[in-house]
């Protein structure tokens, strides 16, 4: 069976396609980079917000118009989850609509017969790059942020056992992979279910064992579940990169009450100060909502002076969304209009530019290793990678210039020269 596959949404979601690639692949079916030439289509969806919504629906729209073609369409994830009874109504040329409890079993329902003692994550098919994967440590929340509707997409905060995830690790490393990006809902809570305590650094010491894997990578930590020992930690480490994503979501107490963050301002402001303290040179992504019911003029105001103040590497903004089954739907009113929330985001979005440029500008004349990513699309002998300072596929790309051959997943040792729309550095290769 030739099966095509479109993964939309979070690393997160990424993972989850990769484990069922791999249960279809050890089936014997084929994946095919092409959606003409499958037999079936999988569309792995995101249900988040509405605008990842709405994109998920355009893509399963889409797809359906090659079901003359003879394809059978198979959609799963969060849309799915949230939604299954509207969708098999609205959208009748889907053939199998599946939740995320029976998404691991996609290929049994297509006829495909997998050996019973297979491993689902063992035997994961990387659609990244094969130097660089996501290490998926847990799955649910057991937070109850007003806005977020991922617990009841989701669940409750579920970890996964040490002795799996090291065993995984050390698969992805013998495959090729020298950059470990772990992805979770809350990272820092890692453990607790399993252990009654935060694990987190327990894991990453066994991962740090592993002799070919160079750079650890941590997304999504929550405010409340990093503390100083956090920052000392990632400062003793040879393999934790001096980078994290934190998103914050709100500066002002009241807003932060509002959304059930479980904490305030000076938590913000006590994190970041530990960063200054002990890995000043460390990149920090974070991320923040404008236009919450709640939010008034003068708390975006401080919200931007906070941002100017905090000069964040990178910032994701985005708008509020006003997600059914929330709290923050069910109490308030999405009384802002959404132009007034676009020009909220246009705002920061404006102002982070100028403190990412600031940030990348302080960087030339800097030796730092890159990790070689492939080619630029403009100028296909030109390597391109990251600093330990970029995500993949997230943040900034420097470019390499050099006359020497330069190998994907190889490390590259460079002079920071310039910067090029405002998120990109160009490095000369010593």
């Amino acid at each position: 069976m030739k099966i095509g596959v479109i993964s939309l949404g979070c690393p997160k979601n990424l993972v989850d396609t990769e484990v069922v690639l791999g249960k279809l692949k050890a089936g014997k079916a084929e994946i095919v980079s092409e959606l003409e030439d499958a037999e079936v289509i999988l569309i792995n969806t995101c249900g988040f917000i509405d605008r990842a919504k709405e994109e998920s629906i355009d893509t399963i729209l889409e797809v359906s118009k090659l079901k003359e073609k003879g394809k059978k369409i198979v959609v799963t994830g969060c849309l799915v989850e949230r939604y299954k009874e509207e969708l098999e109504k609205e959208i009748p040329e889907v053939d199998m609509f599946i939740d995320l409890k029976e998404e691991f079993l996609i290929p049994e329902k297509l006829g495909i017969k997998v050996s019973g003692d297979f491993d689902i994550y063992k035997n994961r098919v990387l659609t990244t790059p094969p130097h660089t994967a996501y290490l998926k440590i847990s799955e649910g929340c057991d937070h109850t942020c007003a806005f977020c509707a991922i617990p009841r997409i989701r669940g409750k905060h579920r970890s996964r056992p040490i002795k799996d995830l090291v065993e995984e690790a050390k698969i992805l490393a013998d495959k090729g992979v020298k950059e470990i990006n772990i992805v979770s809902q809350d990272t820092g809570f890692y453990g607790v279910d399993l252990y009654g305590e935060q694990k987190l650094w327990e894991l990453i010491k066994e991962i740090e064992k592993i002799e070919n894997i160079k750079w650890i990578r941590l997304y999504y930590l929550y405010p409340t579940t990093v503390d100083e020992d956090f920052f000392k930690r990632i400062s003793d480490s040879e393999k934790v990169v001096r980078y994290f994503e934190m998103p914050v979501q709100h500066s002002e107490d009241k807003i932060l009450k509002d959304m059930m963050r479980g904490y305030r301002k000076s938590r913000i402001e006590k994190i970041l100060e530990w960063k200054e303290k002990y890995i000043p040179e460390a990149a920090v992504r974070s991320a923040v909502i404008v236009g919450f019911p709640t939010e008034e003029e003068k708390d975006f105001e401080k919200m931007k002076k906070f941002i100017s103040d905090a000069k964040f590497d990178w910032l994701g903004v985005f708008t509020y969304s006003h997600e059914e089954g929330t709290v923050a739907c069910e109490r308030f009113e999405d009384r802002i209009p959404e132009e007034e929330k676009i020009r909220r985001k246009n705002e920061i979005d404006s102002l982070q530019e100028k403190i990412t440029e600031e940030k990348n500008r302080q960087l030339i004349g800097k030796e730092l290793e890159v990790l070689v990513d492939g080619f630029s699309e403009e100028w296909e002998t030109l390597p391109v990678g990251r600093t330990y300072r970029s995500a993949f596929e997230i943040d900034g790309i420097t470019y390499i210039e050099t006359t020497q051959p330069v190998k994907i997943g190889e490390f590259a040792k460079v002079k920071i020269k310039d910067v090029v729309d405002t998120v990109d550095t160009v490095g000369e290769a010593l």
